[in-house]
């Protein structure tokens, strides 16, 4: 008997749609989470947030406001076997030292980095790298490097001061991702990328970076597609896409100091001070792991220029927006760190500055209101189940909770969308540092949390230099 082809299309075609009909019913009426309210599309089918972020381009994190406030503190609003959660206790209950649980596969594999700590899904392969790299990053280790954090510091001090004398205005928010990114680059690699001598500071890295990350949407939820487009080596890259050049040229460079490192560890004698390389491939701080290969080097080297050079630098432009917008507090940081900053030729250490009591309130207060990680860092419940927010959770469901909703919470900060240092000052201030949650800042955790208070504080500071430009 013969079978037309067009029969048998019609006939996957018929399984097929029958499979997700089927699947879909499943989905609201019999799911094990039907009971948590949330939009009748999104408990149906994962189009609905592929619809939200990829086709819309809108940010989740302000859907999530939108719908908590609809359907309450715990709303079954991200997909399949997913809840998120308002209630500001729920943070601490998914995200704590003791709850060990394994990182949600679709979120982290979208962003390419599979082998570098952030993207590690386990808590048994991450830990140990971040135990590895955490020293570089210790209080210790930034206080060794403050006379390069203040090089960078002067340098875009004098590039400020320049556009001022001569009429120029200054686009601050590029400006301090040059920064980041000159100072994360010489502290994690000893080689600057020197953006911040960019024109108007429109350096082709820092654009590459604002331009990709949209795409990381779509790579979430089109595996295929990720890995067909990071498959290509960044030297075709370059040729193929020129407005991605900054990007590419940075791949080439962390590329070719990896291979580097490997055929002549020796070479790390060399670097002015010990690199993030020097900890990854030294065996006794591996500790018997293995020493990681090429793919992993590189993967971790990008994933901390990502991550770093994105969000401390918008911590330092949202303490800086608020800091001009509000005049009072300007004069009185300014006043501050001048009686401990008199003579702008002779800064200061990091440890005088840290005693200042505005100064560290205004960047407590500035982490709070910074963008960050916005988006949820999202964990798997493990079999047994957990409780969060006094919620019953069986295992396998994905959970998670947006640091910004602990962060605008009128329970913990009053007035929360205003910007006022002053809340961290005082008795009642004690209570409030439990909320001051780094997870959402840098590198998925504390890895870059010291960089965030070293920057804000030498920028600041040199106000007291420039301070007339923004008059």
């Amino acid at each position: 008997m013969e079978i037309q082809l067009s029969e048998v299309l019609w006939t996957a075609i018929f399984v097929w749609f029958g499979f997700g009909a089927t699947r879909l019913l499943y989905n609201v009426l019999f799911h094990p989470l039907r009971a948590y309210p949330g939009p009748l599309a999104a408990r149906a089918t994962i189009w609905w947030k592929i619809y939200i972020e990829v086709i819309k381009k809108e940010s989740m994190t302000d859907v999530l406001f939108r719908l908590h406030k609809k359907f309450g503190g715990v709303s079954n609003s991200l997909t399949l076997s997913q809840l998120h959660f308002a209630n500001p206790d729920a943070y601490h209950d998914i995200y704590n030292s003791s709850a060990r649980w394994d990182k949600e596969r679709m979120l982290y594999e979208g962003f390419g980095e599979d082998h570098s700590s952030f993207g590690m899904l386990t808590y048994a392969d991450s830990r140990p790298r971040k135990e590895v790299l955490l020293p570089l990053f210790s209080r210790r280790a930034i206080l060794t490097m403050q006379n390069l954090v203040r090089e960078k510091v002067d340098h875009f001090a004098s590039i400020l001061a320049k556009n001022n004398a001569s009429g120029t205005s200054s686009d601050l928010l590029l400006g301090f991702r040059c920064f980041t990114m000159d100072t994360i680059t010489a502290f994690c690699f000893a080689q600057s990328v020197e953006a911040i001598d960019e024109p108007e500071f429109a350096a082709p890295i820092v654009e590459a970076m604002d331009n990709t990350l949209p795409a990381f949407h779509a790579f979430k939820y089109f595996p295929l597609l990720r890995k067909s487009i990071l498959a290509i080596p960044p030297w075709l890259s370059l040729k193929i896409s020129p407005q991605m050049a900054g990007l590419s040229r940075l791949q080439m460079l962390l590329g070719k100091q990896v291979r580097d490192v490997i055929d002549n560890p020796d070479s790390l004698k060399d670097a002015p001070h010990p690199i993030i390389y020097s900890r990854l491939l030294d065996p006794d701080a591996q500790k018997g792991n293995p020493i990681p290969d090429a793919t992993s080097l590189y993967e971790e080297a990008q994933s901390l220029v990502f991550a770093g050079g994105v969000t401390v630098a918008d911590t330092i432009m949202t303490g800086h927006f608020h800091i001009l917008s509000q005049r009072p507090l300007y004069a009185q940081l300014q006043a501050e760190v001048l009686e401990a900053w008199p003579d702008i030729d002779s800064p200061p250490r990091f440890e005088v500055l840290e005693t200042l009591p505005l100064l560290t309130a205004t960047i407590k207060e500035s982490l709070r209101h910074s963008p960050g990680a916005s988006s949820s860092l999202l964990r798997v419940v493990p079999a047994s189940g957990a409780t969060i927010s006094g919620c019953p959770i069986p295992g396998g469901t994905i959970v998670g909770m947006s640091s910004v909703i602990v962060h605008k919470a009128p329970s913990i900060f009053a007035d929360p969308e205003s910007f006022i240092p002053a809340r961290w000052q005082g008795k009642e201030a004690a209570g409030l540092d439990r909320w001051d949650n780094r997870e959402g800042f840098g590198v998925e955790g504390l890895l870059y949390a010291v960089l965030s208070w070293e920057t804000p504080e030498g920028l600041v500071s040199a106000e007291g230099d420039v301070g007339g430009g923004f008059e």
